[in-house]
């Protein structure tokens, strides 16, 4: 009769009959011994001295019957011919099964449900099939209240601990393990836990890595990427063949192990889609630096810069108003949140900050815009200065010059004031630092890498230094200089020897600079209280990189 079906591939065969090959049941004798795991339907016509029944919790059995939404029971009903499946007949066929499961016991029935539901760290309670079977069993209805007692003097399992009180009425591994320690929670008895390092290496090795990180002075592999052997591995990352950007090498100011996990071995947070209740200060700053380079170069286009007449400053807004509203439709799909308003508030917020900027370019006509998004090394899409150059440029940092470094970046913004330049980065976040800023102990090394790149680009020009601008109304719209001059230059020189010192020693440590963990995206890999294990280790080891971080 399947002759006219097919042809039919190997592939459909076994995708038909993979689940009811791969599940075949042997049916127990009517004169096997031992212990049978069957189901319902399988123990059809089975007789056994003792049937265990599990998981009649509500929820559990039966499961919550709804309808088929693409054909429902009314629709499924009105089809004749078809025995289709309905909410009545299923629930029918689940009685069916526990009268099956039950009936199959001759001597002793056992019923038991789970107290605890741990995925939600809550209790469970009885499904009123179990109610049923205890009518069955002392001839009258048990309360709620009246079954979950019966059940809580069967076991001591509570929720958050799913073990017994005694370690031997556990049912599996886990649950001994939990019911020891409990025990040993209240009555401590010396190495009482110590069978947990045997039996399981994992533990082990967890245990030994927690006590040389914590209990051992000198610095260990386990402190990091701290081994001297890694030394000739390590050298292909020598700062003055391998390009660096100056947030990398802000990077090792802040953590040394952080930056060997960026910047070595690449490692990045895992991208989990959620939903977006307000842009966070990345996505700020993005939207922000793409509103400047966009008007900038409007501004260029048409001949405006420097904004040094009021009708160039009208000019300047209207172009400003008309480029928020097209970056904010680039941008909307990705970064608006669910509500409009928010999204509204958040594109007028920038607005008007920006409005705030342009008036201050108006106020400062002495310093004239000539470049934006100046890049070296580095891919920038289609915002970028069509100055810009694939290769990153070769520096020469130091009192004398003898420190040598491959810089790659973006300036956001280089200016021009007769035959001198400055390197403009533009900041959307709080200002950090003082007037007195040279490197800010290594964390903020972009004003004077930026300057000397400028430099390298332009060595018939005087690069007179960099600053951050903070440009938004968070940062109060003020800027911190950093003149380009032999500290400066010796500064940044100090903190590339760092990184060179380290490369030497194979020593990377997770050593934190204050306050750095609270930002930072491998806490799960070390731990909260870095900065205070640090201090039971031996100091001498960071003492360069104390050194920088001390500077100003």
């Amino acid at each position: 009769p399947l002759a006219p079906v097919g042809p039919v591939e190997l592939l459909e065969v076994r995708g038909v009959l993979a689940h009811r090959l791969g599940s075949l049941v042997t049916r127990p004798s009517a004169a096997a011994t031992g212990v049978h795991v069957l189901t319902p339907d399988e123990a059809r016509g089975v007789s056994a001295d003792v049937v265990f029944v599990p998981g009649l919790a509500e929820h559990l059995f039966p499961e919550k019957l709804l309808e088929d939404p693409l054909l429902l029971d009314a629709r499924r009903r009105a089809i004749t011919g078809a025995a289709l499946d309905t909410r009545e007949s299923r629930a029918r066929r689940e009685r069916q099964r526990l009268a099956i499961a039950v009936g199959a016991a001759s001597a002793h029935l056992v019923v038991s449900w789970p107290r605890a539901d741990l995925e939600r760290a809550r209790p469970r309670v009885p499904s009123f099939y179990a109610l049923e079977i205890a009518r069955a069993a002392h001839g009258a209805l048990p309360g709620w209240s009246e079954l979950a007692e019966t059940a809580a003097k069967a076991t001591s399992e509570v929720v958050g601990w799913p073990a017994p009180d005694d370690p031997h009425e556990a049912i599996d591994d886990a649950e001994f393990d939990l019911a020891a320690l409990r025990r040993l929670a209240s009555r401590p008895v010396p190495g009482g836990a110590a069978y947990l390092l045997d039996a399981s290496p994992t533990l082990r090795r967890a245990f030994s890595a927690r006590a040389r990180r914590w209990n051992v002075k000198t610095w260990t592999p386990y402190d990091g990427l701290v081994d001297a052997a890694l030394a000739q591995a390590l050298a292909r990352y020598r700062p003055a063949t391998k390009p660096f950007s100056a947030s990398a090498l802000e990077q090792l100011a802040a953590c040394p192990y952080r930056f060997a996990l960026r910047s070595f071995f690449k490692l990045a947070p895992r991208e989990v889609p959620e939903a977006i209740e307000d842009p966070n200060p990345r996505q700020r700053g993005t939207f922000v630096h793409d509103v400047q380079f966009d008007v900038l170069t409007r501004l260029r286009a048409e001949k405006l810069l420097p904004l040094d007449h009021p009708q160039k400053l009208a000019r300047a807004r209207q172009l400003l108003d008309e480029t928020v509203a097209k970056v904010a439709d680039e941008h909307e799909e990705e970064l608006a949140p669910a509500i409009p308003r928010v999204w509204r508030d958040f594109v007028d917020a920038v607005r008007l900050d920006l409005h705030e900027w342009l008036g201050r370019l108006h106020d400062a006509p002495d310093w004239v815009p000539v470049a934006f998004e100046l890049t070296f090394g580095v891919e920038r899409g289609s915002r970028r200065d069509p100055a810009s150059r694939k290769e990153p440029v070769d520096l020469k940092l130091g009192r004398a010059g003898d420190v040598a470094l491959r810089f790659r970046g973006s300036i956001d913004l280089v200016e021009s004031k007769g035959d001198a330049l400055r390197a403009t980065d533009h900041k959307t976040g709080k200002a950090r630092y003082d007037a007195s800023l040279r490197i800010g102990g290594g964390r903020a090394l972009q004003p004077v890498l930026y300057a000397l790149a400028l430099e390298a680009l332009h060595p018939d020009r005087s690069v007179v230094g960099g600053r951050l601008y903070y440009c938004t109304s968070r940062g109060g719209f003020v800027d911190r200089e950093v003149p380009l001059d032999d500290d400066a230059r010796d500064l940044a020189g100090r903190a590339v020897h760092v990184l060179e010192r380290m490369l030497a020693r194979g020593f990377f440590p997770a050593a934190p600079g204050e306050r750095e963990c609270e930002w930072c995206d491998y806490r799960v890999v070390c731990g909260t209280r870095e900065a205070r294990r640090v201090q039971r280790k031996d100091a001498r080891w960071l003492e360069p990189l104390i050194q920088l971080r001390r500077s100003r």
